[in-house]
């Protein structure tokens, strides 16, 4: 939060020094989502970050078991919730109705947590989580994107996902520090991060206003197709294509942390801080590289975040079958935090500037559930390839197919798409 809010204030300095190149500071509701999701984000990666050495050390599953396991968790479960919450949300206004039902259903998974102890238990408590994730995630990018200029989108969504990515740095610093002090007190665990999870809920209802302006009624006499070209018209079409291409050689942050926990054989409190150099670096970059994105091209700084797991895989590659140097493991969380600043709020950010305001919930979450369901395959298939090969090679076959996907992308062309009747590039602010 410090670091966007040292961000802003430089650029309103920029902007009194030189009027009219730089646009106005951000509105107190992109701070306000923003500590929602620190707060809620804290609570889940509690939780999120226990997974790897839970299922593979303590219940011994394999791979291709935890690579099941790891993209339910990451995809499977909120891909009907996204869609759910953005039919909700489409030409409704009842954005922060919607996203509030999602806050909440994070609240009542950590309390069913607390309740129960049986493994498909605790899997049915995790879908829950997820499910509200993807529930609250198209409202609240609606609010947000309703709540600044078309030129300031890149820089809002990027400091949103800076304050949500502290959280993510919180999380799992909290959780390594109790499972030390208290090793294997998985309720104490689960009582904090419900904690947070209500003062999230709180903090969203509180200070979060709706949607403004509010958006208008869904039109009643449309036929289906021409809502279908309003949510996705052809260039957003071709982009989401890419976009999931390029998510199902990505391989996930849970899969990559597992591998590196057998490299490094740590003990399993240590398991959580394996996410925080990754949280570090995408709040330090999500704000700059989302101002960044509105001066370049959004679209381009996606590209170039996929680019930068080509080396990222030369580095797990190298990893795999022996211990690496510390300096290897840096540059994996480095490389691994750059990648997500620029990936997730940039493309988020070209997608509501490309369609009408009434559509965008509706269009960010098929985004959000396309890429997720991308995630999803892409988490089961590099666990049956570890299963059978080893890491290494299932490695090989994803730079392979990542390279592959990279050139489809520069094919599909949709950084600049011929014709197309939205605009991909950002605006001039």
């Amino acid at each position: 939060m410090y670091f966007a809010e040292i961000f802003n204030q430089w650029r309103s300095r920029r902007a009194a020094a030189h009027p009219g190149q730089v646009g106005q500071p951000l509105p107190r509701t992109v701070y306000a989502l923003g500590a929602t999701s620190l707060l809620t984000d804290v609570s889940t990666e509690m939780v999120a970050s226990v997974l790897p050495v839970y299922l593979m050390l303590a219940l011994r599953l394999s791979p291709a078991e935890f690579g099941v396991a790891d993209g339910l968790f990451r995809g499977g479960a909120a891909v009907a919730a996204l869609l759910l919450g953005g039919l909700l949300t489409y030409g409704s206004g009842r954005s922060k109705l919607v996203a509030g039902a999602g806050y909440a259903m994070s609240v009542l998974a950590k309390l069913a947590l607390l309740a129960s102890g049986a493994f498909a238990a605790i899997v049915a408590c995790l879908a829950l989580d997820r499910m509200g994730k993807g529930l609250r995630a198209a409202p609240r990018d609606t609010i947000l994107a309703a709540s600044v200029p078309a030129g300031q989108l890149g820089l809002a969504f990027g400091t949103h996902r800076a304050l949500d990515g502290a959280g993510a740095l919180a999380g799992p610093l909290l959780a390594s520090g109790l499972l030390f002090l208290a090793p294997s007190e998985y309720s104490l665990l689960f009582c904090v991060a419900l904690a947070f999870a209500l003062s999230g809920l709180a903090v969203f209802w509180r200070l979060v206003p709706p949607a403004t302006p509010p958006a208008p009624a869904r039109p009643a006499r449309l036929p289906l197709r021409a809502h279908w070209q309003r949510c996705l018209p052809p260039a957003c079409r071709k982009l989401l294509a890419a976009a999931m291409l390029l998510s199902l050689f990505t391989v996930s942050e849970g899969m990559i942390y597992a591998q590196m926990q057998q490299s490094f054989a740590l003990e399993p409190f240590m398991q959580p801080l394996l996410p925080v150099g990754t949280a570090a670096a995408f709040l330090l970059l999500a704000a700059p590289v989302g101002w960044l994105a509105d001066r370049v091209g959004r679209l381009r700084v996606f590209l170039a975040a996929h680019v930068l797991l080509l080396p990222l895989y030369g580095l797990l590659w190298g990893a795999a079958g022996v211990t690496p140097p510390l300096w290897q493991a840096a540059a994996l969380v480095l490389l691994l935090g750059c990648y997500v600043a620029a990936t997730d709020g940039v493309l988020m950010a070209a997608v509501a500037a490309a369609v009408p305001p009434a559509a965008r919930g509706l269009s960010l979450a098929l985004f959000a559930a396309g890429v997720a369901g991308a995630k999803l395959a892409s988490s089961m298939l590099f666990g049956l390839l570890w299963d059978r090969y080893d890491v290494a090679g299932a490695v090989l076959v994803y730079g392979a197919g990542l390279l592959c996907a990279l050139a489809v992308f520069a094919l599909f062309n949709p950084l600049r798409p011929a014709g197309a009747p939205v605009q991909l590039l950002p605006e001039t602010p």
